[in-house]
Order: C-alpha cells, then sequence, then structure tokens
C-alpha cells in the first residue's frame, strides 16, 4: 500500500548491543512520476497567501475577415475593431503535508553517526511518495475516461489494454489541440536505433507496462535512449505516448464482474482488476513548488533527485529548550507545502483496463 501522510507520536528506539551497517538492508525502491510533464505554480514565502492561481488565455477565434480601406478617423480605430481574449483563472488551496520521527539520547549515542543520515533518506523516500500518492489521486480526477472494448463503467471492463485504446486517447487530445512534450525523433543508423513519433506523456502501473511492451509498433527505451532525453522510468514509445511506469498507480481490486478468459489478473474469471493510466498533454496538470525548487522530472524513492519542494528539518537531542527538561529528545522531519490541479481536463485522459495474468 502507498505511504499514508501522517505524523508519527512513537519514539524510535535503541537496539542493545547491535552494530548498525548502513546500507545493509535497504528499503525496496519506487518509481514515482507523477509530478513528470506537470506546469509549476510558484508559492513564494511571505507573501501572504494560502492560495495559487493558473491563468490560461484562450486561443482567439480565427481571424478571416479581409481589412479594407482605412476609414474614419483614428479615435474610432479606422474601422477595426478590437477582440476581447477570453482568460480563465484556475485557483487551489495550498496544503501543508509533513511526517517526523522522534529520536531519544540514546538513539544518538549507541548507533553509529550515519543513523541521522538514514532516517533523513527514509523520510525523503516518504516525502516522495507522500506527495506522489497526492498527485496520482488529482490525476485520478480525470473526466475523460476510455474502458477497454469501449465499455461505460469499470464493472464491465474485461480485457486488457490494447493499441485501439491508445489511439482513441491519443486522437482526443489530437482533436483538442493538446500541446505535445517531445518532437520527433529521426533515429540513427549508427546505433540502430528507430524513429520516434512527437509524443504526449503516459503513466502505467507495472502490471500494465507488460501488457504495452507486447503491442505492436512498440519502441522499447533502449533504442532510442542514445539520442534523445528520456524520463527516469520511461520504458517506451508506443501510438504517439512516451511512457513511463510506476508501481502506486491506480489499481480498483476486483473491480469488474465481466465474465473473461482473457486471462487478467484478478482473484477469478469473475472479479478481476481494473487498472488507470493516464495519457496527457503539456499543461494539463498544475503542481506547486516553492520558488525555483519545484520538480521538473521523476522522483525515485532512495534515488538522486529529491521530492518537489520537501525541507528536510533535523534536530538533535538537547535542543529542544524548556520542552526537554532533560535534553533527551530530537527528531527528524520533512514538511512540504503542496497544490495539485488539473487545469485543462480536455488534454488529459484516463484508459482504464484489465492487466494481463503473468502466472
Amino acid at each position: 500500500m502507498p505511504a499514508i501522510v501522517t505524523t508519527l507520536t512513537s519514539n524510535l528506539t535503541a537496539p542493545v548491543n547491535f552494530v548498525l551497517m548502513k546500507g545493509l538492508l535497504r528499503a525496496a525502491s519506487k518509481k514515482l512520476p507523477y509530478f513528470n510533464g506537470t506546469k509549476a505554480g510558484t508559492l513564494e514565502k511571505g507573501q501572504g497567501s494560502m492560495s495559487v492561481k493558473w491563468r490560461r488565455i484562450e486561443n482567439l477565434a480565427t481571424a478571416t475577415t479581409t481589412l479594407g480601406e482605412v476609414t474614419g478617423t483614428a479615435a474610432a480605430f479606422m474601422g477595426r475593431n478590437s477582440v476581447q481574449p477570453v482568460i480563465t483563472d484556475i485557483t487551489v488551496a495550498i496544503a501543508k503535508k509533513g511526517n517526523f520521527i522522534l529520536v531519544t539520547e540514546e538513539v544518538d549515542f549507541f548507533n553509529v553517526n550515519s543513523k541521522a543520515a538514514d532516517l533523513t533518506d527514509t523520510l525523503g523516500a516518504n516525502a516522495g511518495e507522500s506527495l506522489n500518492v497526492l498527485m496520482r489521486d488529482e490525476f485520478s480526477q480525470a473526466t475523460q475516461i476510455r474502458r477497454s472494448a469501449a465499455q461505460t463503467t469499470d464493472s464491465s471492463v474485461g480485457a486488457s489494454i490494447s493499441l485501439n485504446d491508445i489511439r482513441a486517447a491519443v486522437n482526443t487530445l489530437n482533436r483538442q489541440s493538446a500541446s505535445k512534450f517531445t518532437a520527433m525523433g529521426t533515429g540513427s543508423q549508427n546505433y540502430n536505433s528507430q524513429p520516434i513519433r512527437e509524443a504526449y506523456k503516459g503513466i502505467a502501473h507495472v502490471d500494465v507496462e507488460e501488457d504495452i511492451r507486447l503491442l505492436t509498433g512498440f519502441i522499447g527505451v533502449e533504442q532510442y535512449a542514445g539520442y534523445t532525453e528520456t524520463d527516469t522510468f520511461e520504458f517506451g514509445s508506443l501510438g504517439g505516448v512516451r511512457w513511463s511506469s510506476s508501481e502506486i498507480a491506480p489499481v480498483a481490486s476486483d473491480a469488474s464482474t465481466l465474465f473473461s478468459t482473457a486471462g487478467l489478473r484478478g482473484t477469478s474469471l469473475l472479479l478481476h482488476d481494473v487498472y488507470s493510466t493516464f495519457v496527457y498533454g503539456k499543461d494539463a496538470i498544475g503542481t506547486v513548488g516553492l520558488g525555483n525548487m519545484h520538480a521538473t522530472n521523476n522522483t525515485e524513492m532512495y534515488g538522486s533527485k529529491k521530492p518537489p519542494a520537501v525541507e528536510i528539518i533535523y534536530h538533535r537531542p538537547g535542543s529542544s529548550g524548556i520542552f526537554d527538561p532533560f535534553n533527551e529528545m530530537g527528531s527528524v522531519g520533512w514538511k512540504a507545502w503542496f497544490a495539485g490541479k488539473i487545469l485543462n481536463n480536455a488534454w488529459l485522459v484516463n484508459i482504464k483496463t484489465g492487466a494481463s495474468s503473468l502466472s
């Protein structure tokens, strides 16, 4: 289960007669791509606001009227008429998120000095996963939904993702004049790479990734990574979408009750899981960062890239003043200001399908 943004109140106890070896046991790393390709809103400290606003200026209507000979006076604009652009403001409230661990003086005395660094890594990973879970939930608010085989409800989803599902999602964005993230890549015979279409971004569950890899026309990231920049968790290109995967992508367990012999993941032929796969264009989703700290790329637990706009705070035991009369308590924690918002629902599609069972 994804980490839940909570506040811990239990102490981290000291071990007895144990020597800690940093890196001996490492928590599992997760792929967290839900800030990838989002449009940054800026929150500045001390500006007296608990919200962030994005402003969209709609495209003007096409100008097809011929301009005639100038007549009249300048005061009458010489026979010309101006147009008024349509401006849409989208405002979202900012929320503070965080987590912390209490540390006693025994932990500080009996553990190696690297313990604080290990706890910092753990909390940084928790911050990245927590914020990505919140962003994933915002993606799930998409109003444009495409279900496998054009079904109308989750309970009737009975197939894994198909090329036609992807084509339908891409066509939906194209018809709405969505902006693509990447231009066409021409490839190179020197590296045996293949041309890649200009593309939107897509995020799929790691189970759905295996189905996408088997679809006709799939180009693995290893066949184009030498000549174009890729996302950290990108696994390939198909149908005008550059695909990344994550194990925290939404999965509704046993949500479909349609009888299926397709070998889908679930507890029976009548009960199988429904996965959400997102395809989106540039500026479809907005996120918030503090100043220039906003992440422009993916985040990986225990990786080199920090979560967006996260502050790690460490107070050594003995630094809490009158609230700690015996200088015994310290803490290490993270906090972040968070907001995520769909800015243009017309540029985001949620494809709901099953996923093939690999058993």
